[in-house]
């Protein structure tokens, strides 16, 4: 922290206050991404993303996970998704729950954070799902989730039929 510009922890503190998080390590993630031109989600191009309709979705590397949510009001925009997929307490209640069922050490990384969101919203949405039952999230979705707790390298593993 010392070594960042008096700018650059007041931007800092505002992206962690607004968003109602507060670790060291998420704090260190967001300016790593902010700093990093290619972690930024790319602009939407209307004219070939005839298949998102919320506004909100973009375009993903894989053509399988161009998917929209189908709403008019994205699904990103409503209180319950803030809540369940985004509130940092629900995730790491849910990472502590998970980790206590399979009998592993909590990893409270943004990564963690990341994909217990991704469990929230398939929860919310499917129910539950497993090895045999996947489902492709709304690209929407997971851009939210992504800047919520983005990856420090900009790097993300994307869907995986298994």
């Amino acid at each position: 922290m010392r070594a960042l510009s008096q700018d650059e922890r007041e931007t800092l503190l505002i992206r962690v206050l607004s968003q109602g998080r507060g670790s060291l390590e998420y704090a260190k993630d967001l300016l790593a991404s902010a700093s990093d031109p290619q972690s930024e989600p790319p602009e939407p191009e209307n004219e070939e993303d005839s298949w998102c309709i919320c506004g909100v979705c973009r375009r993903m590397q894989d053509e399988q996970e161009n998917v929209c949510c189908r709403k008019r009001t994205c699904v990103t925009s409503y209180i319950m998704f803030n809540n369940i997929c985004l509130d940092r307490g629900v995730l790491e209640l849910a990472i502590r729950a998970r980790c206590d069922i399979r009998a592993d050490l909590p990893d409270y990384s943004t990564q963690s954070y990341r994909k217990a969101a991704y469990r929230q919203y398939t929860l919310w949405k499917y129910g539950k799902l497993g090895r045999g039952n996947r489902r492709i999230l709304p690209s929407c979705v997971v851009t939210m989730i992504r800047q919520g707790y983005p990856a420090p390298d900009g790097r993300y593993m994307g869907y995986r039929q298994s």
